[in-house]
């Protein structure tokens, strides 16, 4: 660094200001800020391989319950492996909706009032069999109650979904018993698209909903 007054050179450590003393004109300069030390980008990278693990754990995990691969999304390392995933085709243009509830009557009743507004629906009570399903045929929409129990929490279906390159773009209507009563919160706060509380009367806005999403396209 040199003076810009007089050119000399500033060799100088700089005092607890920040300024150093120009030994040419006597001028007191602001030093430069100091490079960040290679220990930071360090501990940036560690916390990204970390999550890269966990991700990879959780799709191992997957694998391994529905004996096929699924492949994982961008966010993933480019020094992974390229992964075989196999698609089941479905014929025609038929919407079909996902639905995981571990609450048999709740369940049974949304599925029902899908089925009657003629949307072919696969209901599960847990989110490793719904992911399974998933893994064998894609859906259109996936409607999830939040608070379902078991090995794979309502927030890891989402982390699941959003973590897979064939998934991430399917929509997610929460259809819980918890208190999420905003649009903002379910997308912010927990991931989701669209939220539609339970409730009497529930199932129909629900149907209401899942058909919004489909001629959204």
């Amino acid at each position: 660094m040199k003076c810009p007054k007089c050119s000399a050179s500033l060799d100088a450590p700089p005092d607890a200001a920040g300024m150093v003393l120009c030994p040419g004109c006597g001028a007191k300069l602001r030093s430069r800020p100091a490079t960040p030390p290679a220990a930071t980008l360090d501990t940036i990278l560690g916390e990204v391989r970390a999550v890269r693990r966990a991700q990879d754990e959780m799709l191992a995990l997957l694998r391994v319950r529905t004996g096929t691969d699924v492949q994982p999304s961008a966010a993933a390392s480019q020094d992974d492996e390229p992964v075989a995933s196999p698609r089941a085709i479905r014929k025609g243009t038929q919407k079909i909706v996902l639905l995981i509830d571990d609450q048999d009557e709740s369940r049974h009743e949304a599925v029902a009032a899908l089925e009657q507004a003629r949307v072919p629906t696969r209901g599960f009570a847990t989110g490793t069999k719904g992911l399974e399903s998933l893994a064998a045929e894609r859906c259109d929409v996936i409607v999830l109650e939040l608070a379902i129990g078991g090995a794979m929490a309502g927030r890891d279906v989402i982390n699941m979904i959003k973590a897979t390159m064939e998934w991430v773009d399917i929509p997610i209507v929460l259809h819980t018993r918890l208190p999420i009563t905003t649009q903002k919160e379910a997308r912010i706060v927990h991931g989701a698209d669209e939220v539609v509380p339970k409730g009497p009367g529930s199932a129909e806005a629900l149907v209401a909903q899942v058909i919004q999403l489909f001629r959204r396209g």
